[in-house]
C-alpha cells in the first residue's frame, strides 16, 4: 500500500473532522448561552448537519461519479466545497460575538451546505486510488487522521477559549479554516487524481484485481445482480443499526453516568475517553485482521464484542473500575465494525459509482443518528435510564442479522490476489471478466 498517498488523501478528512468536533462542542454553547435557545429547538439546529447529509450526500456523490475534468472526478468538489466552507465560517463566531442570530444562522447554513457538497467526494477518493485488498488498512489510516484532527481541535479549544461568560471563538474557527485550506491545497499539489487512479489500476492488475473501469466509460449506468444488491442492502442495514445502537450510548453517556453511576461534573469524560483511545490503537490491528479472515467475519466479531459490552453495562448497577474494561471492549468493537463496513460497500460498487455508494453509506449512518437520540431519549425519559444499554444491546443484536444475507463485498486475502499462470484468479475472478467488486465472501 502507498502510505504516503493514503495519508495525503486523508488530510481533507482530518480537517473536515476538526470542524465537526468544534460543531458538537461549541455550537450548543452558542445556542444556549448567547441566543438563549431552548433544548428542543437547539436539538433541531444540531440535527441540521445530519438532515443535510441524508438529503445531499447521495446527490453530490453521484454527481462526482459522473464528473469529468482535467483535475479528476473528486478534486473539483473538494476544492470548491472547501472554498465556500472557509468563506462562510467566520460568520459563525462573528454572529455569536455580535449577538447577531441571522448572521450566525447564515454562516452555519453556508458551511453545512458546503461540507455536504464534498463529503462524499472526499471520502470516495480513498477507494478511487487504493487497490481493493488495501482498503481496510487505508480506511484505518483515514480514521487515524480524523482522530488526530479531533485531538488537535480539542486542544485548541482548551487553550484558545477563555473561561469567561461570553468568549470569543474566532481563534478556534481560524485554526479550522487554516487546516481546511492547507489540507485542500496540499492534496491538490501533491496528488494528481487522474494519475493516482491510473496508478491504482496498474497496481491492481499486478495484484490480479481487474476493475470494470478498465472497460466501462465514466457515467455508464450499472444494474446490480439481485444477490449483489441484496448484499449491498444488508451492509447498509448493518450500518444503520450499528449507529442506532452506538450513537444512542455515546450521545447520552454523560447523563447516564450522572444518574446511574453518580458521576458528577466532568468526571464522565474519563470514562468516555477510554473507547476513543482504545479505538485509536485498534484501527490498524482490526484492518490487519480483516485482511487475514475477511471483513465480514471481522465485523461479526466486533459486533459480538459490542453486544457483550452493552449487556455487561446494562447489568452494572453502580460504578466499578470494571466499567473501564467494558468501555475498552466498545472501543475495539467500534474499530472492528467502523473501518470495514465502508470498504465492503466500496467492493460492491464500481469505480464509476464510489461517490454514489459513499452517499448511500452516509445516508444510512446519518439517518440512524437523527432518529436514535430521539428514540433512546424517550426510553430513558418514560421507561428509565437503566434501559439505555438494554436498548443498545437489542439494536446491537439486530445489527448482525442483515449480515446473514451479505455474500459480497469482502476483502480478498493477499495470497488470493497474486496473478495465476492460467489466467484465472483465485476466488473465481477472471481477467477482463467480472469486477472484483462482486467478489463473494
Amino acid at each position: 500500500m502507498d502510505y504516503k498517498r493514503t495519508i495525503l488523501v486523508s488530510l481533507p478528512f482530518m480537517a473536515f473532522m476538526t470542524f465537526w468536533s468544534a460543531y458538537d462542542g461549541i455550537i450548543p454553547l452558542m445556542l444556549k448561552n448567547t441566543f438563549h435557545i431552548g433544548d428542543t429547538v437547539s436539538g433541531v439546529v444540531m440535527a441540521l448537519d445530519n438532515i443535510l447529509a441524508v438529503l445531499l450526500l447521495p446527490i453530490f456523490g453521484s454527481l462526482s461519479d459522473k464528473t469529468k475534468s482535467r483535475y479528476g472526478r473528486r478534486m473539483p468538489y473538494i476544492l470548491l466545497g472547501t472554498l465556500f466552507a472557509v468563506l462562510g465560517m467566520p460568520l459563525i463566531p462573528l454572529g455569536d460575538y455580535l449577538y447577531n442570530f441571522p448572521m450566525f444562522i447564515i454562516g452555519l447554513g453556508v458551511v453545512l451546505l458546503a461540507l455536504s457538497s464534498y463529503r462524499s467526494a472526499e471520502v470516495a477518493l480513498m477507494p478511487d486510488v487504493t487497490p481493493s485488498p488495501y482498503r481496510s488498512k487505508a480506511d484505518a489510516l483515514n480514521s487515524l487522521s480524523a482522530t488526530a484532527g479531533t485531538m488537535v481541535i480539542l486542544a485548541c479549544i482548551s487553550l484558545l477559549v477563555p473561561a469567561v461568560k461570553h468568549p470569543d471563538y474566532m481563534a478556534v474557527f481560524a485554526v479550522i479554516m487554516v487546516l481546511m485550506t492547507a489540507s485542500a491545497l496540499i492534496l491538490f499539489f501533491t496528488v494528481k487524481e487522474p494519475e493516482a487512479v491510473a496508478r491504482m489500476q496498474e497496481e491492481s492488475r499486478k495484484l490480479g484485481v481487474v476493475y470494470q473501469e478498465d472497460t466501462v466509460s465514466f457515467g455508464g449506468k450499472e444494474t446490480l445482480p439481485a444477490d449483489v444488491k441484496r448484499s449491498l442492502l444488508g451492509v447498509l442495514a448493518c450500518v444503520f443499526f450499528f449507529f442506532f445502537a452506538y450513537n444512542a450510548t455515546s450521545s447520552a453517556l454523560s447523563k447516564y453516568a450522572n444518574v446511574m453511576w453518580g458521576m458528577e461534573g466532568g468526571s464522565y469524560a474519563t470514562l468516555q475517553l477510554v473507547p476513543v483511545i482504545v479505538t485509536l490503537f485498534a484501527y490498524l490491528p482490526m484492518a490487519g485482521l480483516a485482511v487475514r479472515i475477511g471483513r465480514k467475519k471481522t465485523v461479526i466479531a466486533g459486533g459480538l464484542l459490542l453486544i457483550i459490552a452493552y449487556g455487561a453495562l446494562f447489568s452494572s448497577g453502580k460504578f466499578s473500575p470494571v466499567l473501564y474494561v467494558y468501555m475498552s471492549m466498545i472501543g475495539i468493537g467500534m474499530a472492528a465494525v467502523s473501518i470495514n463496513v465502508y470498504p465492503m460497500i466500496m467492493e460492491i460498487s464500481t469505480p464509476e459509482t464510489t461517490g454514489k455508494y459513499t452517499g448511500y453509506y452516509y445516508t444510512a449512518s446519518m439517518t440512524a443518528q437523527i432518529l436514535t437520540p430521539v428514540l433512546s431519549g424517550a426510553v430513558m425519559e418514560f421507561i428509565g435510564y437503566r434501559y439505555l444499554f438494554l436498548y443498545a444491546f437489542i439494536f446491537g443484536v439486530i445489527t448482525l442479522i442483515p449480515l446473514l444475507f451479505v455474500h459480497h463485498g469482502d476483502v480478498m486475502k493477499m495470497e488470493e490476489t497474486a496473478p495465476q499462470p492460467t489466467g484465472q484468479m483465485s476466488g473465481g475472478l477472471q481477467e477482463n471478466g467480472v469486477s472484483s467488486s462482486y467478489s463473494a465472501s
